[in-house]
C-alpha cells in the first residue's frame, strides 16, 4: 500500500506559521533537547576544530540538538577528509 499524502508538518513549524489550519496542535510531539554533546574522541584535529567552530554558531541560532550528534560528527569528519585531500 502506498503513502497517503504528504508527511505532516512538525508542530514547531505550524507554530511559526501561526497555525494556518487552526487545527489542534500535537502537544505530545517529541522535541529533542537543545545543546551539543561532547566532541567525539574519534575525530581528528581538523574535525575537532570544525566541531568547535560550528557548535558555537548552531547553538547561537538554537538549531543544534542532542539528536544531531552522529550526523554532526560525520559532517565534521567529512570536512576534515576534504581538507586533507585538497592539501595533498
Amino acid at each position: 500500500m502506498g503513502l497517503r499524502g504528504p508527511a505532516p508538518k512538525q508542530t514547531a513549524i505550524k507554530r511559526l506559521e501561526g497555525n494556518p489550519g487552526k487545527r489542534k496542535l500535537n502537544e505530545a510531539e517529541p522535541t529533542p533537547t537543545l545543546g551539543a554533546s561532547e566532541c567525539p574522541d574519534h575525530l581528528d584535529d581538523v574535525a575537532r576544530k570544525e566541531w568547535d567552530r560550528l557548535t558555537s554558531i548552531l547553538l547561537a541560532i538554537k538549531v543544534l540538538t542532542e539528536a544531531d550528534y552522529i550526523a554532526f560528527a560525520n559532517l565534521c569528519q567529512a570536512y576534515s577528509t576534504l581538507m586533507n585531500a585538497q592539501s595533498r
